[in-house]
């Protein structure tokens, strides 16, 4: 269970109460031990801090597209004659490409001298 402080305050650092350290404003606190949850929740009660929630993503694929790099560093091309992969980007993917938008043009008014 993970929480967000709001207001700075000191607690606990350890499960005896021995040691104290000060929590601070915009803290994550990820509460593993049963010590831990219960100073958050004494925190939650008091509004000096939030839960969270948090999800696993280390299954989900990054939405950024990588470039893949040979062992020198250098990047590495992709191959033409394989259409439905890209070796260029680790996972075989090259990102989407922006669309541009339509620029406009506008006339110039013109102005003409009478004489």
């Amino acid at each position: 269970m993970a929480y967000k402080v709001l207001v700075p305050k000191v607690g606990a650092d350890d499960k005896h109460g021995a040691s104290h350290r000060l929590y601070e404003h915009g803290e994550i606190v990820e509460a593993k031990a049963s010590w831990q949850k219960d100073l958050m929740q004494t925190f939650v009660n008091n509004n000096w801090a939030i839960e969270i929630k948090t999800e696993d993503t280390s299954d989900v694929e990054s939405g950024e597209a990588v470039r893949a790099r040979d062992e020198s560093g250098h990047y590495i091309a992709d191959d033409p004659s394989t259409p439905d992969v890209n070796e260029a980007y680790k996972g075989g993917k090259a990102p989407a490409k922006k669309k541009r938008k339509k620029r406009t043009t506008t006339k110039k008014k013109s102005t003409k001298k009478s004489s």
